[in-house]
C-alpha cells in the first residue's frame, strides 16, 4: 500500500478460510483494557476480544508494555493478517476510542486499529489508524486520508479519535496532542458497490499481512496497549467562567495567587451535585487551605438567576498551561451519582514579570 495511492475509503483485506468464527456477548462501555489480567502467551477472551482472521500469533506478550507490565502482541502470515476485535452491539452517535501501538523495529511493519464489518468472505476496515513503521508515518483513514506526523519504529505511539456520526466527522489526536479536526468519516453502515451492506459493527486491532506493492509479508510484529472505547454521549457540559466578573480572562503563569473559576448551575444541572475531589482544571485539583486543608470551593449564585453556583479556586502555579487547547482551559469532573462533565472557557496569558 503506497502512500500515493491511499485515496480509498476503507482497506479491504481477505480472512483466511480457518478464521475464527465465534459469538460472544458485545463489549459493554466504557472499556479498558491494558492486558495486565492475562498471562504471558495466553489470549485475553475473557475482557470479550475474539478472532476475526488468525493470522501467525496474538497473544499477551510481557516483553515490553506502554505502562503496566504486558501488551498484545500480533503478527501475521502471507496468507492471513491477524486481525482480533470487539463486538460491539451498539455504536453511540458519539464515540471515542484510544490505543498506544508500537511497531516492531525489525519485525515489523504497520498496525491499524479501528472499525471492522466482518462478513465471512472479507473484512473492511473504517475510520481507522495506521501507524507505519516502513514508512515512518502516523495517519487516519475516513471518508478522506489525513496525514497526523512522523513515527519511528519501536517507538510507542497513542492514538485517539473522538468521532461525532450526527456529524459524520472526527477530532484525532496523537500523543496527547489535538493533530486534526473535524475530520469526514464514514457512516457506521454504508453500501459498496463491490462488497453489498456494511456495517461496521466491530473494533479492532490488525496486523496485517499486505504492505505497499508486496502481496503479502512473513512477518509483522505489532504490540497493543491500553485500548479504550467509550461514549461521549455520557459527558454533560455545563457553563463555566475563569475570573467570573473579568474579561478578558488574562492569568499570569507565575502568580503565586488562586485563580476563581465559576461552574454555574442549570434547569439540568445542580452545581452542588459535584464531588469536588473529582474537579480538575489543566490538570490540577482543587486549591486547599488553611490547618485542616479544606477544598478552597464554596456555594454562591455568582450570575444572580436565584440557582445556587459552585465557586472553585486552583493554584495558578499548579496549572499545566500546555495544555490549553488555542486558548481555551477545560474544566472536568463528575458529580456524585457519576454524571461526568465539562466546561470550557478562553484565557489570555499575561507575560511572567
Amino acid at each position: 500500500m503506497n502512500r500515493g495511492d491511499v485515496a480509498f475509503l476503507c482497506v479491504l483485506l481477505m480472512v483466511a478460510a480457518f478464521a475464527l468464527t465465534v459469538t460472544a456477548s458485545a463489549a459493554t462501555l466504557p472499556l479498558e483494557d491494558g492486558f495486565e489480567a492475562v498471562a504471558a502467551g495466553g489470549y485475553p477472551a475473557d475482557s470479550g476480544w475474539l478472532t476475526l482472521s488468525s493470522g501467525k500469533s496474538a497473544w499477551v506478550s510481557d516483553e515490553i508494555a506502554f505502562s503496566g507490565t504486558k501488551s498484545f502482541r500480533l503478527d501475521c502470515w502471507p496468507w492471513s493478517g491477524s486481525m482480533q476485535y470487539l463486538p460491539l452491539e451498539e455504536i453511540p452517535d458519539e464515540f471515542s476510542y484510544e490505543a498506544s501501538v508500537n511497531v516492531h523495529p525489525t519485525d515489523g511493519l504497520v498496525g491499524l486499529l479501528g472499525f471492522m464489518d466482518g462478513s465471512p468472505d472479507h473484512s473492511v476496515m473504517c475510520n481507522y489508524f495506521r501507524v507505519d513503521g516502513g514508512a515512518r508515518f502516523v495517519a487516519f483513514y475516513g471518508a478522506t486520508t489525513v496525514d497526523l506526523g512522523p513515527y519511528t519504529p519501536g517507538m510507542w505511539c497513542t492514538v485517539r479519535a473522538d468521532l461525532d456520526y450526527n456529524t459524520l466527522t472526527a477530532d484525532l489526536w496523537v500523543d496527547g496532542e489535538l493533530a486534526a479536526i473535524d475530520v469526514p468519516i464514514i457512516p457506521r453502515e454504508f453500501n459498496d458497490p463491490a462488497l453489498g451492506d456494511v456495517v461496521l459493527d466491530k473494533w479492532g486491532l490488525n496486523s496485517t499481512n499486505k504492505y505497499e506493492y508486496r502481496s503479502f509479508v512473513f512477518s509483522n510484529v505489532v504490540y497493543f496497549d491500553d485500548v479504550k472505547l467509550e461514549s461521549a454521549e455520557a459527558l454533560l457540559t455545563v457553563a463555566i467562567d475563569i475570573k467570573p466578573g473579568s474579561y478578558p480572562n488574562s492569568v499570569n503563569p507565575g502568580s503565586r495567587g488562586l485563580l476563581p473559576v465559576a461552574v454555574f448551575s442549570s434547569d439540568g444541572f445542580d452545581a452542588a451535585d459535584i464531588d469536588i475531589e473529582t474537579v480538575s482544571l489543566l490538570g490540577a485539583g482543587a486549591a486547599t487551605g488553611g490547618r485542616r486543608a479544606r477544598t478552597m470551593a464554596h456555594e454562591e449564585d455568582i450570575d444572580g438567576d436565584g440557582r445556587l453556583d459552585l465557586l472553585v479556586h486552583f493554584e495558578t502555579r499548579q496549572l499545566d498551561f500546555g495544555l490549553l487547547e488555542e486558548g481555551w482551559a477545560a474544566l472536568t469532573g463528575s458529580t456524585y451519582e457519576g454524571v461526568q462533565f465539562e466546561g470550557w472557557d478562553d484565557v489570555t496569558l499575561r507575560p511572567r514579570r
